[in-house]
């Protein structure tokens, strides 16, 4: 009995040592301060300049659109903020501050090891990533305007120089919102997303490729690349009171929306999420949901939310 005790001791000491070890490790491991204020940074009141041109052809008939520009106006609040994710969530106001359009919202995840990759054709798949890959990383998930994924991917915050900024790998997005009604000559965006902060504010650049991917899922060909530019300014010229007075009364909604899809995103290695049923979209069901919210301020269950983007999904 001695002899087997007097054995297990260095085998204790082992792993106390060990465990010693992975706590320091985890403790370098925390996220630097610098890239956290980078992107709480970027919550404020901006006036907001949409900036896209198609730059080259990649194939031969291929007619390059004209640019396109839009000037907006948003309110971009911190809903979650803890040590390993951020999330900020953009509201938009037109009618001159009057009428508020819920906007997309950003996930920032610290050394995320599960990214969901848009396939094309509204369909999603959740990719494992080995932790050496993200090591110092944040991912930086985007949502559609009903906290659906829109894409996610990951990168580094640079700050040498006093200037803050992250740069993705490249990531496969849905057709934007100023093409997805018009366009259907590719399906999916492939993406570089830049964010860097500014002395006014910050901008997001992209620089994309326009892909055809056919109806089983293969790469078929790009039809032309494309640079992005929105420019986030700060301004007072605008009253945001109405912005600030819906996420008030729906901020909660939206929190208890956002928690079933990370569920659905934990939980699922695919999906697809389906347009329409009988009529109606998964999308206007969750704004219609948040209007019942704002009126009545009774907030459904998650288990209810989960329900009704599950009959949406295959």
């Amino acid at each position: 009995m001695k002899n087997d005790i007097s054995a297990s001791i260095p085998t204790l000491s082992l792993l106390a040592s060990l465990a010693i070890a992975s706590t320091a490790i985890v403790a370098k491991a925390a996220p630097p301060e610098k890239d956290r204020e980078a992107i709480l940074a970027m919550a404020g009141e901006y006036e907001v300049t949409f900036t896209f041109e198609e730059t080259v052809p990649l194939q031969s008939e291929y007619e390059l659109k004209k640019p396109y520009e839009e000037d907006a106006h948003e309110l971009v609040v911190v809903v979650e903020d803890t040590p390993e994710q951020i999330a900020l969530q953009h509201l938009l106001v037109v009618a001159g501050g009057k009428k508020v359009v819920k906007h997309w919202r950003q996930v920032w995840t610290w050394q995320d090891t599960r990214i969901v990759d848009f396939q094309g054709r509204s369909n999603w798949k959740v990719r494992e990533v080995a932790p050496e890959d993200v090591a110092g990383t944040w991912s930086q998930l985007v949502t559609q305007t009903d906290d659906s994924p829109r894409y996610e991917s990951y990168g580094k915050w640079n700050h040498d120089g006093g200037y803050s900024r992250w740069e993705s790998a490249v990531t496969a997005r849905p057709l934007p919102r100023r093409e997805h009604t018009k366009r259907d000559d590719y399906q999916v965006l492939l993406a570089t997303n830049r964010h860097a902060l500014t002395p006014t504010g910050w901008v997001h650049g992209q620089d994309n490729l326009k892909l055809i991917v056919s109806e089983n899922g293969e790469k078929e060909g790009y039809i032309a690349r494309e640079r992005g530019l929105n420019t986030y300014d700060l301004t007072e010229e605008m009253d945001f009171t109405a912005a600030r007075e819906y996420w008030e009364k729906t901020g909660k909604y939206w929190a208890v929306v956002a928690e079933a899809w990370a569920d659905v995103e934990a939980e699922k290695g695919a999906f697809e999420i389906v347009k329409e049923i009988e009529g109606d979209s998964l999308s206007e069901e969750i704004y219609a949901w948040a209007d019942t919210v704002s009126e009545d301020g009774k907030i459904p269950a998650k288990s209810e939310v989960r329900e009704v983007i599950e009959s949406y999904l295959k």
